[in-house]
């Protein structure tokens, strides 16, 4: 999991808008912006920036639209106790998960057991 932002002003209390939603996210200053990123996006499989046909343009849209836009992106926004973060985040390199209906190929547990592997 991502290390989350934290700022004073980030009581948990304020983090559902009146509306029952969560407030959008926008951070204050570049820095800000640069540290959410690199903890959020760099770490995302959405973030694939070899191919512009599949590339995640949340941050573009972040950048692009004001806060109160309808094309802001309502993926970042405050959550889990006041914090932001990324609502589209998929973890980056996750292993999907084995099939239990399908057998191994290969036997790999005496390999495993003698550290071969």
């Amino acid at each position: 999991v991502p290390f989350r932002l934290w700022r004073a002003d980030m009581a948990s209390d304020n983090t559902i808008h009146p509306s029952g939603e969560h407030r959008p996210y926008r951070p204050s200053n570049g820095t800000e912006g640069e540290i959410f990123v690199a903890e959020w996006c760099a770490n995302c499989d959405l973030a694939n920036f070899d191919d512009p046909e599949h590339c995640c343009t949340i941050n573009l849209r972040a950048m692009m639209h004001r806060i109160t836009d309808p094309e802001y992106p309502a993926e970042w926004q405050y959550s889990n106790g006041g914090v932001p973060q990324c609502t589209a985040f998929v973890c980056d390199g996750a292993p999907e998960p084995r099939c239990d209906r399908t057998l191994d190929m290969f036997d790999m547990s005496d390999a495993i057991n003698k550290g071969q592997v």
